[in-house]
């Protein structure tokens, strides 16, 4: 959990997640937040296992394509162009994806994201090739928009629940982003629900319409919850193994490398 302070805003964030190369074109324009279409370059590569280690020293960082109606192959990324697309794209853009001296583009989302848990650097990328006519899940970032009257009063503090829905929707409906308007919560009984959160017709957030996003507390209590999660984040860091990395999605049948 964060405090953020910034002028009248003042927010504690203690959730995590509810289930249920450069931009080359805009696809969707939502709350505020357009999404862009990435490019990025890639190579087939042949090495694979322990020795892939020497790509990542020569700068290349290993990946994986696969998708629902393909054979899975193996490619490589320059380190800087992957990560560039990556802080564009994340998990939840399209990417145009092109192999070798292909003229048509894998359409992709990174999947399976993998860095090394003490220096962050890239180890690894799968790459999900979509079916523009299938739906896709992925899961946007809530963003906090707007003031309380309460929080800009000094009376309470604004505690967001949840960072992140995941949503249902077409490859060509997706959004990286989805506003959360705190300027109602005139009340400590006020809050905002996921049912009061605007999407597109075509997206269909994938968790209880009933389930608080952001609501208002006094700042007594609200420092009682960043007590309590920074101790739940300090059982987590004990758990982890130096140089862990994310695992794939239990579903993936290749090697990673």
């Amino acid at each position: 959990m964060a405090l953020v302070l910034t002028k009248a805003r003042f927010c504690i964030r203690i959730g995590r997640f509810a289930r249920g190369a450069l931009p080359c074109g805009v696809i969707l324009d939502v709350g505020g937040s357009i999404m862009e279409r990435v490019e990025l370059k890639a190579a087939s590569r042949s090495i694979v296992g322990k020795q892939v280690k020497g790509l990542r020293r020569d700068g290349w960082i290993p990946a994986v394509v696969f998708g629902a109606k393909i054979d899975s192959f193996p490619i490589k990324v320059d380190a800087r162009d992957l990560a560039k697309a990556l802080a564009h794209a994340g998990s939840t853009s399209l990417i145009d994806l092109y192999v070798d001296d292909g003229k048509e583009p894998h359409v992709v989302l990174a999947r399976g994201i993998q860095r090394d848990i003490l220096t962050s650097h890239l180890q690894h990328v799968d790459f999900y090739q979509v079916q523009l006519d299938h739906k896709v899940k992925t899961s946007p970032r809530l963003e906090v928009v707007g003031v309380s009257p309460l929080v800009e009063s000094g009376e309470a503090v604004l505690v967001q629940v949840l960072n992140q829905l995941e949503v249902e929707c077409l490859p060509g409906d997706l959004i990286d982003s989805i506003e959360v308007d705190v300027s109602s919560l005139e009340t400590f009984d006020d809050s905002v629900l996921i049912s009061d959160l605007p999407v597109p017709s075509g997206v269909t957030i994938m968790a209880d319409p009933g389930d608080v996003v952001v609501s208002v507390v006094r700042p007594r209590a609200a420092l009682a919850l960043e007590e309590e999660e920074a101790e739940l984040a300090e059982l987590e860091m004990e758990m982890v193994e130096p140089g862990e990395v994310e695992e794939l999605p239990e579903d993936y049948e290749e090697e990673a490398e």
